[in-house]
């Protein structure tokens, strides 16, 4: 069967079953996930600089390598000149990777506890009944009104 109004669900979707080729065996019982890895190997490529030299012209190589993008290159250029540059301080993004983590480590303890309720994927026939009421409803207002109208004239 396909489901029709997934994306409008309300509550949050299960988990899905993690494979175990996107898991990395640490020992002890202890796997590392694949978000991990590339979470760990993204903060080492931002951590490190490489220094890039870029001729004084950079316009002109892109216009000559690719033509197209001349005018976004003028436009990203106009924005980086107009808009500071705003991103969180890396205590900000430490201390909401914890929290998330701990929320995380936290809600599947409970699960395993049975002290939280496992969250069961609802029926489309929810979200099919509300579009139908109010189809009904939109028509029957329509029909109201025209009947109305035919009444003034």
């Amino acid at each position: 069967m396909i489901r029709l109004f997934d994306f409008w669900q309300l509550p949050a979707q299960p988990a899905k079953p993690v494979d175990e080729a996107a898991r990395i065996n640490l020992g002890n019982g202890n796997f590392l996930e694949a978000e991990d890895v590339l979470e760990g190997h993204f903060h080492r490529l931002a951590s490190t600089t490489v220094p890039v030299q870029v001729n004084a012209n950079l316009t002109a190589a892109i216009t000559v390598l690719a033509p197209g993008l001349t005018p976004l290159t003028e436009l990203a250029e106009e924005v980086a000149h107009t808009m500071p540059l705003a991103q969180p301080a890396p205590q900000f993004r430490y201390h909401l990777h914890q929290a998330l983590e701990q929320t995380h480590r936290q809600q599947a303890a409970q699960r395993l506890l049975g002290t939280r309720p496992v969250q069961t994927q609802g029926s489309a026939w929810g979200m099919i009944t509300l579009i139908l009421m109010v189809a009904v409803t939109l028509l029957g207002v329509l029909a109201y009104l025209q009947k109305r109208q035919r009444r003034t004239v």
